[in-house]
């Protein structure tokens, strides 16, 4: 068979035996780099449903079109992709990688994220629903959006901390998931994942931090009219977009302007929604609060908008840097740290207990060391040969 015979004649050396061991190191930081984006996918698919739940519970709300496409494209396939490139340690370890789904390290792994994720939203929302300046919208009830008009759910207050918190923790847990260990070299050889992980933590703390822009319009966060508007001229983008792009947008003002619309006689069938033919305003003559009143604009925004308050961007900001370093701690200290290695010399000692002595020669030789192995940290899953 030539993909069994090709190694040992092309490999190191030309033809040598220790090409063995090459196999093997590529074959672990395999199955690790496996386990690690397996663990990605069932975080993303957990942490997504789980916002979106939330979302819609609390007010039929969504996530803006373009976060679909970014988790989708961005992170799904460019970032995984990044993951993959990890290159196998120069030494072969002495212990085999776990390769179950469902073992202690494999579960804790994938839980811990996603519930210090979701636990990282209800902080931030908790927070914010105590803003004097925060408003409830529930696009359907209250401003009786269509439903042509879906990818505009996103267009509030509590859509936008889910997207920030949901990116984030697709990003990070991505990133930890990669680190390196007694199978795959240092993450910081693997200069691809830093440089999109940077890109991505970049753009989510910008769109957190700073006033409205086009680019904020993209993904609804910290988002108003005008910058809504002006987005139309991202030509590419405008092109792809149901509506979002170079469209209104529909913040909890717009709620404002139709009952002021109702109450000054409008009597067409539907209810008045902005339109960017006028700009986004409601018809002149219908006695409705300017543009100009911080009832419509605030925080810099012009129209409806769901800016945040300068204090309040900081705050959330500290609650998303917290988690980022309590999963990079998890993973360092936790899974390939003093934790594992306790668990692993604990183990060691009841193989001996258990078969006593003939352990140390059949072959299995387990690290005492506070070494950072990133999968072989849950002790019934060790692999004795």
């Amino acid at each position: 068979e030539a993909s069994m015979v090709s190694p040992f004649a092309t490999g190191r050396d030309g033809k040598s035996l220790l090409t063995v061991v090459d196999l093997i190191r590529e074959g672990r930081a395999c199955l690790a780099t496996n386990l690690a984006t397996f663990q990605y996918f069932i975080v993303y698919a957990f942490t997504l449903t789980t916002i979106r739940t939330i979302l819609v519970v609390l007010a039929a709300l969504s996530l803006g079109e373009y976060v679909w496409l970014t988790m989708d494209v961005g992170i799904g396939i460019v970032m995984v992709w990044t993951m993959m490139q990890s290159k196998p340690t120069k030494e072969l370890c002495s212990y085999r990688p776990t390769a179950t789904l469902l073992g202690l390290r494999t579960i804790v792994g994938i839980v811990f994220p996603y519930i210090t994720a979701i636990v990282a939203v209800v902080v931030a929302e908790v927070m914010m629903w105590a803003k004097p300046w925060y408003e409830q919208l529930n696009p359907l009830d209250d401003i009786h959006l269509l439903p042509a008009q879906w990818m505009l759910r996103g267009d509030n207050y509590d859509s936008a901390i889910g997207m920030i918190a949901l990116i984030l923790a697709l990003v990070n847990t991505a990133y930890v998931n990669t680190y390196g260990g007694r199978f795959r070299q240092n993450i910081m050889c693997n200069w691809m994942i830093n440089v999109v992980y940077a890109v991505f933590l970049f753009a989510l703390f910008w769109l957190l931090l700073t006033p409205a822009s086009e680019f904020n319009c993209i993904y609804r966060v910290n988002c108003d009219t005008k910058h809504s508007l002006q987005a139309g001229d991202l030509t590419v983008l405008a092109a792809f977009s149901a509506g979002g792009i170079g469209g209104c947008f529909l913040g909890p003002q717009v709620k404002i302007w139709q009952e002021e619309m109702t109450q000054a006689g409008w009597n067409k069938t539907e209810y008045w929604l902005p339109e960017p033919a006028t700009d986004c305003l409601p018809p002149l003559g219908m006695h409705t609060t300017p543009v100009e009143s911080p009832e419509i604009s605030n925080f810099g925004c012009v129209g409806p908008n769901n800016c945040y308050a300068p204090g309040f961007r900081w705050q959330v900001a500290i609650v998303f840097v917290a988690y980022i370093l309590i999963n990079h701690w998890f993973v360092k200290f936790v899974l390939q740290g003093p934790i594992s290695a306790t668990l692993r010399r604990r183990q060691k000692r009841g193989d001996r207990a258990l078969f006593g002595e003939t352990i140390e020669g059949s072959g299995q030789n387990f690290s005492e060391g506070v070494d950072d192995d990133e999968t072989a940290s849950d002790p019934d899953l060790q692999i004795r040969i």
